[in-house]
């Protein structure tokens, strides 16, 4: 049976049917991941796991809608990238400055004045109340979120919240009065 008398493998994904899938939509993939602020020489990246994904599924299932598959595949790919970008923190690396970075950059009246600004936020966080600066601590030191706070600690959100203010607050005018 040839294939074009067979409707499933018409709609396989050969090497054609990708090149004109590519042609069509190629530019709406990248823009898609563009909208997600997504680098440019990444979008091209991303643009091609999708074909690379989908060229894998050749004559494995047939799939009615393209178009929308290829969309689903988008999305699939741009979380995948999401969760690659979280689990390496790559979203919280800094670029090397040398002078920042560089033992040179660093003088002793830098280091002495870090260890001060660090033991003036020190001595404004003892001086909150316990269950305020247990708050922001769990908040704003280790990632957790406000909801999972409330519910560990019975409190509402909401209140959560008003011991962030209050703590944020402090640490700020602490902070800035130093200046």
């Amino acid at each position: 049976m040839s294939s074009s008398s067979n409707p499933k493998e018409a709609k396989a994904f050969d090497a054609e049917r990708l090149d004109d899938l590519a042609r069509r939509y190629g530019s709406i993939l990248k823009r898609y991941f563009a909208r997600r602020n997504v680098p440019s020489d990444l979008c091209d990246d991303l643009v091609q796991d999708v074909f690379t994904r989908l060229a894998g599924r050749a004559g494995k299932n047939d799939i009615e809608n393209a178009e929308g598959y290829l969309m689903q595949t988008a999305s699939s790919v741009w979380n995948d990238h999401w969760r690659k970008i979280k689990r390496r923190r790559e979203d919280e690396n800094v670029e090397f400055d040398e002078f920042v970075h560089s033992p040179e950059g660093i003088s002793v009246q830098r280091v002495i004045e870090s260890r001060e600004a660090i033991q003036m936020a020190l001595d404004a966080l003892n001086e909150l109340p316990v269950k305020t600066r247990q708050i922001y601590l769990m908040c704003r030191l280790d990632g957790a979120k406000r909801k999972d706070v409330a519910k560990k600690l019975g409190l509402t959100v909401s209140s959560i919240d008003k011991h962030l203010m209050t703590a944020t607050k402090h640490i700020g005018l602490t902070l800035g009065s130093s200046k």
